[in-house]
């Protein structure tokens, strides 16, 4: 009996320090300020040294490659960020698969003691960025590959997960560009279709329509878009400016608008997490070309009400996980107690079991509210791209080179 006590109060310490078991990515806050204040390079660098001190397989090494993919990206290393961020894919898709013992394991702590998986619409957004980042380089063939996984992705969580998730529309429109670009008109018709399915109101998707239908030759959908985007001569003339054979370019702006929001405990149960809105005053952008105004971006894919909806709807599977954890920490704590005969024991079992069952708050920190789109019919050329947040300063400008009969990408992110 003795033995049996000396053995419990051995693992006494190890099991009050989970209490203050934090997360060593979300502690960062001096990666995450660099980020935030447009120094990409920087906060990827101590991003990279974090991300050393998980290695081999530490618990917050997916949050790590998360952000230090997405730094990468935003300091125009695009090459570097699709080796992280193909590194984050391959993680994710190991951790999905967690072994029953680890499952089992945080039913006594907590999740926030495992390792970080990463949430459903996290992942989706590894393919996204790594579809945005293949379109900067020029590389339409492993982007469209990258738009399709995207979907793919989702469509197996709502056939196998029996998730209610929709298609993500920032990712079908790209797929829809890149198509275009290739002279695949008959892919690109399905995908602004699936985008006029999610958002029929996305501006300029009626004439997107009408001309792939004019490409395809199918005069009875021509007359239908007409009808249904009350579409005019003028409309058919621009619509056409676009293609190839008019011999003009095509600029097209990538806007990663605001900050995602922020996990926090939930007031109802603290003891899971919530998603809340971070402050993001910005609604849109205007772009200018050459110092001339074109015009706004236009939101394609809405990432905080996108996490705030998805976090909500597992709500019932966390319930039913901690309710079952409430289970095993009594049968637990009462089985120390017998054991041991001693009440004082089951109680210190107790307490260092429900003190270290807290909130989850890990997420990807750095993500956008939204991501953002805007394109523009050009003569060849060289132009200078600035974007202009609503309500806020003008971004740092980019320079662009454009060729007859092709699209060209160019990105840009702004931080509150």
């Amino acid at each position: 009996m003795a033995g049996s006590r000396l053995r419990f109060l051995a693992l006494v310490p190890v099991l009050v320090s989970l209490f203050g078991c934090a997360s060593a990515r979300m502690a960062d806050a001096e990666s995450t300020r660099l980020f935030r204040d447009g120094k990409y390079e920087e906060a990827a660098e101590k991003l990279k040294d974090g991300l050393s001190a998980q290695l081999p397989n530490g618990r917050d090494q997916l949050l790590y490659l998360f952000d230090l993919g997405l730094a990468l990206h935003s300091a125009g290393q695009l090459e570097e960020s699709n080796k992280v961020l193909l590194e984050a894919d391959k993680i994710a898709e190991i951790k999905d698969y967690t072994s029953l013992a680890t499952e089992t394991s945080t039913l006594l702590v907590g999740d926030n003691i495992g390792d970080y998986k990463g949430e459903d619409f996290e992942n989706v957004l590894i393919n996204t960025y790594l579809a945005m980042n293949y379109a900067l380089i020029g590389d339409n063939e492993n982007a469209l590959v990258e738009a399709r996984r995207v979907n793919r992705k989702l469509y197996l969580m709502v056939t196998e997960g029996q998730r209610k998730y929709q298609q993500n529309a920032f990712a079908r429109y790209l797929s829809a560009v890149l198509y275009e670009a290739d002279g695949n008109f008959g892919d690109a018709y399905i995908d602004y279709k699936q985008v006029r399915a999610l958002d029929p109101t996305v501006p300029g998707l009626g004439r997107d329509l009408w001309r792939m239908a004019s490409e395809l030759r199918m005069r009875d959908e021509m007359e239908n878009w007409d009808r249904e985007y009350a579409l005019t001569e003028a409309d058919h003339q621009l619509a056409r400016r676009t293609l190839p054979r008019a011999g003009n370019a095509e600029i097209i702006v990538l806007y990663e608008n605001g900050i995602s929001p922020e996990k926090r405990p939930n007031p109802d149960w603290r003891v899971l997490p919530r998603f809340y809105p971070r402050h993001n005053p910005v609604l849109f952008a205007e772009v200018e070309l050459n110092g001339e105004r074109m015009g706004p971006t236009f939101q394609l894919h809405n990432i905080e009400a996108t996490a705030i909806r998805n976090l909500d709807e597992k709500y019932g599977g966390l319930i039913a996980k901690k309710v079952s954890g409430v289970i095993a920490k009594e049968v637990l704590a009462d089985q120390i107690e017998r054991k041991t005969n001693s009440p004082l024991l089951g109680f210190i079992a107790r307490v260092a079991f429900y003190a270290s069952d807290q909130a989850d708050l890990r997420s990807w920190n750095l993500l956008p509210k939204d991501l953002q789109l805007a394109r523009f019919v050009v003569t060849p050329g060289t132009y200078t791209v600035r974007l202009l947040p609503d309500g806020a300063d003008a971004l740092p400008e980019k320079t662009v080179q454009v060729t007859a009969g092709k699209k060209v990408f160019v990105n840009f992110r702004y931080m509150p």
